[in-house]
């Protein structure tokens, strides 16, 4: 049994085969998470119907920046609910507008265009008919992208994804993406990788690469970036998990410098909540072309523009933002204090997104299925790592403690 402040283990059976049995009946078998059925969930706890509580270092995956059902958001969707208006297609309505203009507002003003979809997995696929549309017009070819990049689960999406899982199962292939390894052992970039400078479109970058949390090293990402500016390349980034304040900045790509890129696309911490998601660029980028059919029939719904707003409200507040720089470098420095245990490779870091990079994937399943056990549930990625993304309004008690039941999981492993 485990009983603290910030978790509370009375009653759980880590009966991973039973929970998948039931989880298999009715969706794909290829969805397969730890055995923890949510009931509810708030700010950086959730439970199950049995009155466990553990300490949630996922934030859904990557959602709840905010913080799980946070009153804020919570009273605008039943405030739009009650004013009568959840659906309305493309048609303008004042919360759709009020949103886009905050998100204007709070963004660097080389971005003055929006396109307003669903998901992470559309705004990537937007971002790509864009790029496509971009380049014709300017008689280039190439998009650059990573190995072992993901930006989604639609085909264009898919096909900017740098694994074959992303585009094996289609026998469709765009030969005009271009794929190079991606620098996780601090590699320079080496041009003579890339194809003709004067025929690349456009650089496509994952802020960090997901499963391993991988960051560019400096000096790679800032040679990218001028080659970018001094060949009329577009420069990209997917912020779907890193946007929001997840790597300490609005965006994560404000850490590596004063950059200006062309596209971003935004999703999952966008409302904490519901779905929407985004492409932030410029006019002449994204009114290029009239048949880049820019829409979707949910996109802006008014309930999920509700939540946007007051979640884009809630982040940039003085409120929220007093202490949160002092609880993003104590999560920071008690990650880095793990690479002393054996068996720890690694540990990438910046803000609130983290990867404890172990020996192998049996060490990374151990860990994970350890903290569960004892009130901490980590991202599970199935490999030879331990994801750790809480929602952004985590305490620091609760920083602290999660690290130590982790600690002490690693220790465990044989």
């Amino acid at each position: 049994m485990v009983s603290t402040k910030n978790r509370h283990i009375h009653d759980f059976d880590f009966d991973i085969e039973s929970y998948q049995k039931l989880k298999h009946k009715y969706e794909p078998s290829n969805i397969c998470e730890m055995p923890v059925k949510w009931h509810k969930a708030k700010d950086f706890n959730l439970y199950d119907d049995k009155g466990n509580k553990w300490i949630d270092l996922t934030s859904g995956i990557f959602v709840t920046n905010s913080g799980h059902s946070n009153p804020l958001i919570n009273q605008a969707i039943k405030n739009q609910v009650d004013d009568e208006l959840t659906f309305g297609y493309q048609y303008n309505t004042d919360i759709r507008i009020k949103f886009i203009e905050k998100l204007l507002e709070i963004s660097p003003s080389h971005f003055n265009k929006v396109v307003l979809l669903n998901s992470g997995s559309e705004a990537t696929d937007a971002s790509y008919r864009l790029i496509k549309l971009w380049a014709k017009k300017n008689r280039k070819r190439y998009i650059v992208t990573f190995e072992g990049n993901y930006h989604g689960r639609v085909l264009g999406s898919d096909l900017m994804g740098g694994t074959s899982s992303s585009t094996d199962w289609s026998n469709v292939k765009d030969e005009d993406i271009w794929f190079i390894p991606f620098p996780k052992d601090g590699e320079e970039l080496d041009i003579e990788k890339l194809p003709p400078l004067d025929e690349i479109a456009a650089f496509f970058l994952e802020t960090y690469q997901g499963w391993g949390s991988w960051f560019y090293p400096q000096k790679y990402i800032d040679k990218l970036y001028q080659l970018s500016r001094d060949n009329n390349i577009l420069f990209c980034f997917d912020e779907v998990q890193s946007g929001f304040y997840r790597m300490g900045t609005l965006y994560g790509y404000m850490t590596y410098g004063d950059y200006e890129p062309d596209i971003i696309t935004l999703g999952k911490g966008l409302t904490s909540s519901l779905p929407l998601s985004a492409v932030l660029s410029r006019k002449e980028i994204i009114d290029i072309d009239s048949d880049a059919n820019l829409s979707s029939t949910h996109a802006g719904n008014a309930v999920c523009c509700a939540a946007g707003l007051a979640n884009l409200k809630f982040l940039t507040d003085d409120i929220f933002q007093k202490d949160f720089q002092k609880r993003v470098k104590l999560f920071e420095r008690l990650n880095r204090e793990l690479e002393q245990e054996d068996g720890v490779d690694v540990v990438n870091v910046r803000g609130m997104v983290s990867a404890i990079i172990v020996k192998d994937g049996d060490m990374g399943n151990y860990v994970t299925e350890r903290c569960v056990k004892n009130g901490v549930l980590p991202v599970w990625t199935k490999r030879e790592s331990v994801k750790l993304g809480p929602p952004l309004t985590i305490s620091e008690s609760a920083i602290v403690e999660s690290m130590g039941v982790i600690r002490e999981a690693i220790r465990g492993y044989e």
